[in-house]
């Protein structure tokens, strides 16, 4: 038999451990194709022949005992079993070619860094937490998602293992040297998350051309622990607003000029931000709304303020056409910019004509100065919409007024509702429910401010809170 030995068996670990042959031997597992190659110099080395369709004798080497052990060589036996019996080539010439299609498949294959990067590009118009600063600079969800799994960035993204991003969150501990990072660590993985979902084509990217071309096999995030659901110092819902003691102390500070006392850089006379935070309590904005808002967009004629892109979780951006009070149509009209006004130009701007910015040097002075803390520029809009709830104003026209996006389902319609209601429509003998809404605001924050000058009678009262707002008449 060529010199060398042939036998058949039901190949054990012990069996193959024991063999000494005195030549080369070949020994046939009752697993079909699977062999054993036994050499006197005590080499031993699993190989695979079997005849496929074309009826060729198809040989391939399996692995060397005891590097691969009896039960993965079967595993692989059998899988190159159903190789050949698909028509398969798995000689070693075609394992050659095969190998280097996928030494070059391998090297295409991007690492973490770059599907972030990718991703980034792709939802970097849609979502404002994908968006890199003006000057340039990582989005927020960027930066967090790099600062906690830093030391992944280089590795391909296939070989990411759960394991290894659960460590990652676990050991993750802030610069400023915080004990915990709960709720840096959770953002990171909210915002890594549909990364992967979308890399992996899954999910809401589920659909053909969502997703990532072509995807990849990913791990699933959401099947990691969130750090934050049992920390007891992370609720999940920030609940706070200014109190009327609060608002006393600081509504006189929100004026243009800046009060000296601020003691900021900008000269007074330059400094628009207080005023700024006075429009956002007047009309429950976002910050980011005030500060890209121009000229163009406050229809002074209509008394509103058309908002080009409002804040959506969901679905496509939208538009908002907002009803301005009195009080918040006077302050534009007070603005040391509104005279020379461009349709261009923007309301809210820097002695350069530039975006607004150092908002947290602001907040502190005016925190300092009002004697106030722990409150947040996003404070205010929850304030504003507290106090419109304390004046009985309905939850769906607070809700049309923050510009949410949760109206109809709260009420016996259809989802499809919203598609049939334009936002520019209005009937002048009718008076707008959201206007009437600000102006009820803007009068509760004159009364705050300076109740002896206001006139009694005009806040309506609060059947829950008559003692926060007097309005006997």
């Amino acid at each position: 038999m060529g010199g060398f030995a042939l036998a058949r068996t039901t190949l054990t670990e012990n069996f193959i451990r024991n063999m000494r042959p005195d030549r080369r031997t070949e020994v046939l597992d009752t697993e079909a194709g699977l062999m054993l190659r036994a050499y006197p110099s005590g080499r031993k080395i699993f190989a695979f022949r079997m005849r496929g369709k074309d009826g060729r004798i198809q040989n391939a080497i399996v692995g060397e005992y005891p590097d691969v052990r009896l039960s993965a060589a079967r595993l692989k036996a059998s899988a190159l079993r159903q190789q050949v019996r698909n028509g398969g080539d798995v000689t070693a010439a075609a394992q050659k070619v095969a190998l280097a299609n996928d030494e070059a498949a391998e090297r295409k294959i991007p690492t973490f860094e770059d599907v972030i990067n990718e991703y980034s590009n792709v939802v970097a118009g849609k979502l404002k937490i994908w968006e890199k600063t003006k000057r340039g600079y990582p989005s927020e969800a960027e930066k967090r998602i790099k600062a906690v799994f830093s030391k992944r960035l280089s590795t391909r993204v296939t070989d990411l293992t759960l394991l290894d991003l659960s460590a990652d969150m676990s050991r993750y501990r802030p610069l400023s040297g915080k004990d915990t990072a709960s709720g840096q660590v959770s953002r990171a993985r909210a915002y890594l998350s549909p990364v992967l979902d979308w890399a992996a084509n899954r999910r809401k990217f589920s659909k053909v051309g969502s997703g990532r071309v072509p995807s990849l096999p990913v791990v699933d995030l959401t099947q990691t622990h969130d750090p934050a659901s049992d920390d007891d110092k992370i609720t999940g819902r920030r609940d706070r607003s200014l109190s009327q003691p609060e608002m006393e102390a600081l509504l006189p500070l929100l004026v243009w000029p800046a009060p000296a006392s601020l003691a900021m850089h900008t000269k007074p006379e330059d400094d628009v931000r207080p005023i700024a935070l006075r429009f956002l309590l007047l009309t429950g904005a976002r910050l980011d709304e005030m500060v890209k808002m121009r000229w163009r967009d406050f229809k002074e004629d209509e008394g509103d303020w058309h908002k080009p892109r409002v804040k959506t979780v969901r679905g496509k951006p939208r538009q908002q056409t907002l009803p301005l009070s009195n009080a918040a149509i006077r302050l534009l009209r007070s603005l040391p910019n509104f005279e020379r006004r461009r349709p261009d130009d923007l309301v809210f701007r820097n002695s350069k004509g530039k975006e607004l910015g150092n908002w947290n040097r602001i907040t502190k002075a005016l925190q300092r100065e009002s004697g106030t803390q722990a409150w947040h520029r996003h404070d205010l809009r929850r304030t504003a919409a507290t106090i419109m709830d304390a004046l009985d104003v309905s939850a769906r026209v607070i809700d049309k007024i923050l510009a949410h996006q949760a109206g109809s389902k709260d009420e016996t319609v259809s989802r499809a509702l919203e598609n049939y209601l334009a936002s520019m429509f209005k009937l002048d003998f009718i008076e707008d429910p959201q206007r009437e809404a600000l102006e009820k605001l803007a009068d509760a924050y004159a009364f705050i401010e300076n109740p002896k000058a206001f006139k009694r009678g005009r806040v309506p009262a609060s059947s829950r809170n008559r003692a926060s707002i007097d309005t006997a008449t």
